[in-house]
């Protein structure tokens, strides 16, 4: 349902004015520029989060901007790893023994193909990187790592395809079959969230009995972009930012609604979406009772009909 392709390799002034340039040259340049404009077509018609999930990768060498090698230095990062479009799961193995890291967890890719996001439910990080590099061929992400002294730097994590065996999921996706309402499977989840700022209205648990007031922290003004995939939550009551800011995606045929946080409180949140049309979603998630015990919640949130214009703070 993802609308949004990968990076136009050359616009169409680029295009026609390397074409008008190789009208001049000799030999074989306008078979040339036939190949380069077949292969921006295919480039522009796959989606990152396509190539992503179109096969397992193994890590294969990690790099500085000068390209120097740092594999060794920055192991942690060097993995075969499974992706599941469907699901949004994923999950990291190790390069020699094939069995498991004990690392997956829920990923998804911005619709603008820039960020890989991963949420870890088995290790507890989250993890934004920027996407440098992907065809069917490699691909390469640009995070924070180490140098050779163990000094924090920029680094390289370069992928390629991993054929040598199948690799299967220790456990995949969890079953999700709470419902609280009508679960509209026919949009494309970031785009109905985008399309209007939303509220938290109440928070209930499972029996129903009101505990919005135990659980302000989940009652905000929420902004979304379907196509960017940012996201941030502001004050109901000044239309400030509440720092809470970063990359959201709707995934798993609309049932779950992850973000991760880049903001003042970096943290994951993979929430199962017990209600989502145009008029409310939903979801399930931990908060607490009255008397502070920690219980199972539901939030609630419906369009936003008030004055506040919120714009993003990043």
């Amino acid at each position: 349902m993802k609308k949004n392709k990968l990076f136009v390799l050359m616009t169409t002034m680029a295009l026609g004015a390397f074409i008008a340039g190789c009208a001049t040259e000799k030999g074989t340049e306008e078979s040339s520029v036939a190949q380069t404009t077949e292969t921006s077509q295919v480039e522009q018609e796959t989606s990152a989060l396509d190539i992503l999930t179109g096969t397992n990768w193994q890590g294969t060498r990690v790099y500085d901007a000068e390209g120097n090698d740092l594999t060794a230095e920055n192991q942690e990062f060097i993995s075969l790893a499974k992706f599941d479009k469907e699901t949004g799961f994923y999950e990291f193995f190790d390069q020699k023994s094939g069995e498991t890291k004990e690392d997956a967890g829920t990923f998804f890719v911005t619709n603008d193909d820039q960020k890989r996001i991963l949420i870890s439910e088995t290790k507890g990080y989250q993890a934004v990187v920027d996407i440098t590099e992907i065809t069917e061929d490699i691909f390469t992400y640009k995070r924070m790592g180490k140098d050779a002294d163990g000094n924090e730097v920029e680094v390289f994590v370069e992928h390629i395809p991993y054929g040598a065996s199948e690799l299967e999921f220790t456990d995949g996706r969890a079953t999700m079959d709470a419902e609280t309402g009508t679960i509209d499977t026919d949009v494309d989840g970031d785009e109905l969230l985008g399309e209007t700022l939303w509220n938290g209205t109440k928070v209930v648990d499972k029996d129903g009995n009101d505990v919005t007031e135990a659980n302000q922290q989940f009652i905000s003004l929420a902004k979304f972009n379907g196509t960017t995939n940012k996201y941030e939550f502001f004050d109901l009551e000044t239309g400030e930012t509440r720092g809470d800011f970063g990359y959201y995606d709707v995934l798993f045929n609309n049932k779950i609604r992850a973000h991760a946080s880049i903001g003042e409180n970096k943290y994951g949140a993979v929430l199962e979406l017990t209600e989502f049309n145009d008029e409310r979603f939903t979801y399930k998630r931990m908060g607490q009772d009255a008397d502070g015990n920690e219980i199972e919640i539901f939030v609630e949130h419906e369009p936003y009909a008030g004055e506040f214009t919120p714009e993003f703070t990043f």
